[in-house]
């Protein structure tokens, strides 16, 4: 082979290798965590329940039973 064809070549690789791992950082994975504490819920906090709602789940609940 000769050396203009290997240089091609390597550069074709060097291109294809820098479009496959600047196609890998999705937006959406940056500053995410990658550490975690084991037994610690780091995500947003429930939202409270209201009396009505309260009710509807005791009266699920209650046909539930068996």
């Amino acid at each position: 082979m000769s050396e203009r064809l290997l240089s091609r070549i390597g550069i074709c690789i060097a291109a294809a290798s820098l479009a496959f791992t600047l196609s890998a950082c999705r937006e959406n994975e940056q500053d995410r965590p990658l550490t975690f504490e084991k037994g610690v819920y780091e995500g947003m906090p429930d939202q409270k329940l209201n009396e009505q709602d309260r009710g509807e789940l005791r009266a699920r609940t209650h046909i539930q039973q068996f």
